[in-house]
């Protein structure tokens, strides 16, 4: 559900997800916290689930770009050094999307090194928001 979600809400405008996350009764800072749990917990991940990580980075991604207040919510709950544990556990398999077996035949045009690298810009560019502010 997290895959066809992260590619789903991409095409959806800020109203019209607020108007999902308010008929499935679910806040943006409940669904952040899923997102962060399911990077924590799966640090290597099965094959059987291997592009779990991949999906909630994307959805994690658009969430940011989708309300800066997202971004906040994320760095509060300590994002950078979730991400930094995903580029430290990576494996290869997690850059491929078809598979025979446990053999990947089809890699992703991104690779996980790059989704985090965009969340992690993102992060960046919150604190450059937050210190031009004060500075003001």
């Amino acid at each position: 559900m997290v895959g066809l979600a992260a590619n789903v809400f991409t095409f959806m405008s800020s109203q019209e997800s607020s108007y999902v996350f308010q008929e499935a009764k679910i806040t943006e800072v409940e669904l952040a916290s899923i997102l962060v749990h399911i990077l924590k917990k799966h640090k290597y991940p099965a094959t059987k689930v291997l592009r779990i990580r991949r999906f909630a980075i994307k959805f994690e991604i658009w969430m940011m770009k989708d309300k800066v207040k997202n971004i906040y919510t994320f760095k509060h709950m300590g994002m950078e050094k979730v991400l930094e544990g995903v580029l430290e556990t990576t494996s290869e398999l997690e850059s491929f999307n078809v598979f025979s077996s446990t053999v990947g035949f089809n890699r992703h045009n991104l690779t996980i090194h790059s989704l985090v690298e965009t969340a992690f810009k993102l992060l960046e560019n919150r604190r450059r928001r937050h210190s031009s502010t004060h500075t003001q």
